[in-house]
């Protein structure tokens, strides 16, 4: 729970300063008492706090960057303190005073705070240095013009004037290291942009403020200073708070070296300002020689910076044309190479890379030439070999050790072939055998003779032997063919050996191409199974064993094709998994569940805590827009989401766990209930109880059809104590008899489903189910209502 507010925290709360923020502002303006002039320190006080709540909630490495942002907003916080309490009391507010001297401190502070996190990112980027010093000469031209040459000609004392003139300089300062910052590192992260943001507001205020202050001896708009300095509070808030604060430390500089018309654009107009202002006589300063110099040696600086960035363009260039002509010899080398290369690939043409044996453009024209000679073509034999999880041997071992494997297989393949026997690797971990004139060996006995071979470990470098299995898809030639035809039904007899559990040889059979050909036609038919209306959602009831009472129904869907008899969900449901076709009809199922679910909380009395259940495949749990699809789903049809529950297979819980977790805790976020589907059947359910946090887990069916056992009672007992000791409701699943449901009940499981109680009843079945059993519903465990189920696993449909 603890760890579940916090990253909460983490995550929404840079938002929170911002809106506070925006409501002070608000009140600073609706307020005329004096007490408005306090609202800044607080506003000050709480950005400190928050820069320190932010280094602990992100830990950014260093941290020292965010701390000197600490100090600075701490001396802040004591300045607007100190100012907003003359004001308060309606005095003069002393020129300079102590306050002028916390303002002042605070901005090195700023300025170190920012070069530390520059150092944080690695070596200077001249570059970078020179446009943001450009940049600042530009604004130091008009700082001259519009702060410090008033300020030069009034009647100030030695102190006033030397504190009135650091204020530009501080700004100017931290100008100059906020443009090396953006230049160097742009605002690729929130937390960044918050930043500058804060900078730009902190400038505009100084800048409105002081130059009006230097000019008329007296600040215009004075609210609107004051109002900018109180929002770059929040805005330096929220970006301490925001999560990709702890990126800022370890951003990766981007190239300073070419520049953009953009870039050229914004280094420009800052050297053009002081010519402006001279032709223009801004503030006369033409008949002012002192400040005319001053102009004209700060538009030289700018000058001089511009012409340095030129020559490191030029250098850059140069190094750019040394590469061209590197990149140019390279080319010229890789020209005699790849004529050498073209020599050996009339001979790679027709061989694989890696193992030297035929590849599959030789094999097709064997295969063809075997085919076309009438007096073998029933004497021959086609294997396609695929060895079994080699992605395992890839990801354990290393792609080199997998390579050597596969150059181990096909040596080990040649010596089980006779000498006339065509041997070839077809792709991948894929490999083929043409075996002609095979006399009275059956193809199948020469099928099981390669894997044989695969008993024994291969042996690999390094004194390392794996072991590793094959599937083998067998065609014995009957009559003539096309090799097309050919490859087609050996590779469905591969398919048909990995179907059966892999590690063996199947022979091709004509019902196997029937069976894929029906395979075909189920997903051709099943693309126009919702428009045409011919799915329904069917609903079994959840029953709580100790009062017989229905608490929940799940849905499960159903598909009557076309006039002709339904389609089991245990045919079409894998092939909606392998299409991706469980996508919009999950979707539609969702939202049809969703929409009966309403309507019986509104018409049903006892239905008003009714929840609906609804399965999930993996395909849609790792769709990157699920979560906002049950959301939009739960909006449209006003269901609460406390009373729909998503349920998930362990089995997808370790398919993309990291998307998987990531979707899991979005979806319990809206309220929904996560129920854990076929519990205990061999993946490590409880560490991902505790990892990805559940509100059901369903006892798996098998567990239930054998309680009578001592092993199934144990396993039930310790899947009910778990959820007892993680607070999680327990359903279990295919309850039968009247036996099993009393078992159940004395063992202390609190809801069940099965054919004992009723079997998936249509929406309107449903409804009058409901309506009976709310009037008067018999005692538990005393009858079986509906027929047996079939013993297959239920599908998650």
């Amino acid at each position: 729970m603890q760890e579940a507010w916090t990253e909460r925290l983490r995550r929404h709360a840079w938002w929170w300063f911002p809106a506070a923020g925006a409501v002070v502002i608000i009140l600073y303006v609706l307020v005329t008492a004096p007490v408005r002039h306090l609202f800044a320190p607080v506003l000050a006080a709480c950005c400190t706090a928050a820069i320190v709540v932010g280094v602990r909630l992100h830990r950014p490495r260093p941290a020292r960057s965010w701390y000197l942002f600490a100090v600075g907003m701490g001396l802040f916080t004591v300045a607007d303190a100190v100012f907003g309490e003359f004001q308060f009391a309606g005095t003069l507010v002393p020129f300079p005073s102590v306050a002028d001297v916390l303002y002042l401190a605070a901005y090195p502070c700023f300025a170190a705070g920012l070069v530390s996190l520059m150092a944080a990112w690695g070596s200077v980027r001249w570059g970078a240095v020179l446009d943001a010093g450009i940049i600042t000469l530009g604004m130091s031209t008009l700082a001259w013009a519009f702060m410090v040459m008033p300020y030069l000609r009034g009647h100030l004392s030695a102190l006033p004037l030397a504190v009135s003139l650091a204020y530009p300089l501080a700004d100017l300062l931290l100008l100059g290291v906020a443009a090396k910052l953006v230049l160097v590192a742009g605002v690729r992260l929130p937390a960044l942009g918050l930043f500058v943001l804060w900078v730009g507001a902190t400038l505009a205020a100084d800048a409105l403020y002081y130059s009006t202050l230097a000019a008329t001896g007296a600040p215009i708009a004075s609210d609107v200073s004051y109002i900018l300095w109180m929002a770059s509070y929040p805005l330096l808030s929220a970006g301490a708070l925001h999560p990709s604060m702890a990126a800022t430390t370890r951003l990766v500089p981007r190239s300073q070296e070419r520049l953009s018309p953009a870039r050229m654009t914004v280094l420009t107009l800052p050297a053009l300002l002081g010519p402006a202002l001279l032709m223009t006589d801004v503030g006369g300063v033409r008949e002012q020689p002192v400040h005319a110099v001053a102009i004209v040696g700060i538009v030289a600086a700018s000058t001089v910076l511009l012409v340095v960035r030129i020559m490191l363009l030029a250098r850059f260039a140069e190094a750019q044309a040394d590469q061209a002509r590197a990149r140019a010899r390279t080319a010229e080398d890789a020209l005699r190479r790849q004529i050498s290369l073209q020599q050996q690939l009339t001979h790679q043409t027709f061989h694989d890379a890696l193992t030297g044996l035929a590849n599959r453009t030789q094999f097709f024209e064997r295969l063809e030439h075997a085919l076309t000679r009438s007096s073998t073509v029933q004497n021959t034999a086609l294997l396609l070999i695929d060895l079994d999880h080699f992605k395992h041997i890839n990801d354990s071992l290393g792609h080199p050790a997998g390579d050597e494997l596969l150059i181990t297989v096909g040596h080990r393949l040649l010596g089980s072939a006779r000498r006339d026997d065509t041997i070839a690797r077809m792709g991948g971990d894929e490999f083929a055998v043409l075996a002609e004139d095979l006399a009275e060996t059956p193809a199948e006995a020469y099928g099981q003779r390669f894997l044989d071979r695969f008993k024994e470990p291969f042996a690999l470098s390094g004194h390392r032997s794996v072991f590793v299995t094959a599937s083998i898809g067998v065609l014995a030639v009957t009559e003539p063919t096309t090799a097309n035809d050919a490859l087609r039904n050996a590779d469905i007899a591969l398919y048909a050996a990995k179907e059966r559990g892999r590690n063996r040889a199947e022979l091709f059979e004509a019902a196997m191409s029937l069976a894929q050909q029906s395979h075909a036609r189920i997903a051709q038919d099943l693309r126009y199974a919702l428009p045409r209306s011919e799915l329904t959602v069917h609903y079994q009831p959840v029953i709580h064993l100790p009062t017989g009472h229905v608490t929940s129904v799940e849905a499960l869907l159903r598909w009557q094709r076309g006039g002709r008899s339904p389609i089991p969900p245990e045919v079409f449901v894998p092939v909606a998994e392998e299409t991706g076709l469980i996508r919009p009809i999950g979707t539609w199922v969702l939202r049809e569940a969703c929409r009966r679910g309403r309507h019986w909380h509104d018409t049903l009395a006892k239905a008003g805590t009714l929840s609906v259940a609804v399965n999930v495949s993996g395909r849609q749990l790792t769709d990157p827009h699920f979560p906002d699809t049950v959301r939009q789903v739960l909006h449209d049809t006003g269901f609460p989401p406390a009373s729909l529950v998503l349920e998930i297979t362990e089995s997808t819980l370790v398919t993309d766990a990291d998307t998987t977790a990531a979707h899991i805790r979005a979806l319990r976020d809206l309220g929904v209930r996560i129920s854990i589907d076929d519990f205990g059947t061999g993946y490590s359910s409880l560490a991902y109880l505790r990892d990805l946090p559940a509100d059901i887990v369903k006892i798996d069916q098998s567990f239930v059809l054998k309680g009578s056992s001592d092993a199934s009672q144990s396993l039930i007992q310790a899947i009910l104590q778990i959820g007892h000791a993680l607070d999680l409701d327990v359903i279990a699943e295919g309850i039968e008899t009247p036996l099993q449901a009393q078992r159940l009940h004395a063992l202390g499981c609190p809801h069940g489903q099965g054919f004992y109680y009723s079997p998936p009843m249509a929406p309107q079945a449903l409804e009058a189910y409901l309506t009976t059993q709310a009037s008067s519903h018999p005692p538990p465990h005393t009858a079986v209502r509906g027929r047996r189920p079939h013993r297959a696993r239920r599908l998650e449909r």
